[in-house]
């Protein structure tokens, strides 16, 4: 359990005093083999150790699966508790059926598969989160939850309208921090409308380079070409301190603001044991993690702030990429301490959807600016009150059974009972998922070598 204290944390020249809760170093039995915690490296990850692990932070991995009983991921496995496991029914009302850990967009079938025949995923998902067992690997963000999002098939082969709706699923299910260790040629439009979807819901999408050692400035590479502020392309670096970027790295000052440790990684395998790869793939997860560590002291930081302190605090190289090397340390200090000029805004009630299935309406809501002062939301349908929800959350969900209607209206209030806000929204019928499997580009994972 964590324990809350005061000390003194070093941040290159910056001394910064922090008090809140420390977490015990993880002594996993391979731990030793994970060169990109070493002290000695750039990426500092010990030190944000003693800051954050990554509690209460949700990370989807938009990927190949994920081997949900390996022993180092059981235990950080998301669960959608509002699904009844393998009875064939869509219980939550979001379009899925038994998306109980995730789900599976590279069918059409109704039901989830989520096994992963590749091992690309479950490699990536070990780097994020592996618990820390006293065994095998331990991920930079050991103690956030793995929402698995398959896209890619057991050939590795994949649809970006399978990960344009993977995004949409992610963001929209609550994750923070969404992963997409993928690359391909082609610039879908429903790709960036999913990532503008996932900033609208606070969600940071942190994307891999890819693996053909060019300047994606210059040729793109999507996703990590989609210009959005909620984006982070990650390029890879070799150990042993981490400052060298490999021959197969991609690259680009403008598009690929920070590199992370992406060769020789050690992290879980499908056989349930542990294997190595290269490849940015295996870099991006590296900074996902980071990403978690600072969102779970910084839970109502918008996700564009996310990223620039992410890349304010990097540390400056001579690589081709715009911000420089992943500081662990650097990035959760700033976070813990951070405030928003969003965040000193008025307050403002958003509704990013709105559907209705059978008897049951329900809605996921975003508040901007001073978050802290609401502090009750109500949600009216067709004028009549089907809910009231605490404030002083940036993001909520709502589900109201035997009630439907056709507008939703929101309104968000101060605690001396002040309205502060108010929006209205139009309740559409919930349609059923899996629509965009199939489409689109190809696309990959930017696994070098396995």
């Amino acid at each position: 359990m964590p324990r809350r204290t005061a000390f003194l944390a070093v941040a290159g020249a910056m001394v910064v005093a922090f008090a809140g809760p420390t977490y015990a170093a993880p002594t996993d039995a391979l731990q030793g083999e994970q060169w990109a915690i070493a002290p000695a490296t750039v990426f500092d990850l010990p030190g944000a150790w003693q800051l954050s692990a990554g509690a209460g932070v949700t990370v989807a991995v938009v990927d190949s699966g994920m081997k949900l009983d390996h022993p180092d991921l059981a235990p950080n496995a998301w669960t959608n508790f509002a699904e009844v496991p393998g009875n064939g029914v869509d219980d939550d009302n979001n379009g899925y059926v038994d998306d109980v850990h995730g789900v599976d967009l590279t069918s059409s079938r109704t039901g989830q598969d989520l096994h992963d025949g590749l091992g690309h995923g479950t490699h990536v998902a070990g780097t994020i989160a592996a618990a820390a067992n006293n065994r095998g690997v331990v991920g930079v963000a050991y103690r956030a939850k793995l929402m698995t999002v398959k896209v890619l098939d057991d050939s590795g082969a994949g649809t970006t309208g399978a990960v344009a709706e993977g995004i949409r699923y992610a963001a929209a299910n609550g994750a923070r921090i969404i992963n997409l260790s993928l690359e391909g040629d082609t610039d879908d439009p429903r790709m960036r409308a999913a990532v503008d979807a996932a900033a609208a819901a606070n969600a940071l999408i942190v994307c891999s380079a890819g693996n053909s050692g060019i300047d994606v400035d210059r040729k793109p590479v999507f996703p990590v070409s989609i210009p959005a502020p909620n984006v982070v392309g990650v390029a890879a670096t070799e150990p042993d301190d981490g400052r060298d970027l490999p021959d197969f790295s991609n690259y680009g000052r403008l598009t690929v603001p920070v590199a992370a440790p992406g060769v020789e990684v050690i992290s879980t395998s499908k056989s349930g044991g542990y294997e190595y790869k290269s490849g940015t793939s295996m870099a991006a997860p590296h900074v996902a993690g980071v990403a978690a560590l600072m969102a779970a002291v910084a839970p109502n930081l918008p996700a564009a702030d996310l990223r620039a302190l992410l890349l304010q605090h990097a540390e400056r190289a001579s690589l081709p990429v715009s911000a420089g090397y992943v500081d662990a340390l650097g990035a959760v200090l700033a976070a813990s301490e951070a405030s928003s000029y969003d965040r000193n805004q008025p307050p403002a009630v958003r509704v990013l959807s709105a559907t209705r299935s059978g008897r049951t309406t329900q809605a996921q809501l975003a508040i901007v600016g001073a978050v802290a002062a609401v502090s009750r939301v109500v949600v009216k349908v067709d004028r009549r009150t089907a809910a009231t929800l605490r404030g002083g959350r940036s993001v909520l969900n709502v589900r109201v059974r035997g009630r439907t209607g056709k507008r939703l209206t929101v309104e968000a209030f101060a605690a001396d009972g002040r309205r502060l806000s108010r929006t209205t929204s139009r309740i559409r019928a919930v349609r059923a998922g899996k629509r965009n499997v199939g489409s689109g580009g190809g696309i990959g994972g930017s696994a070098w070598v396995g």
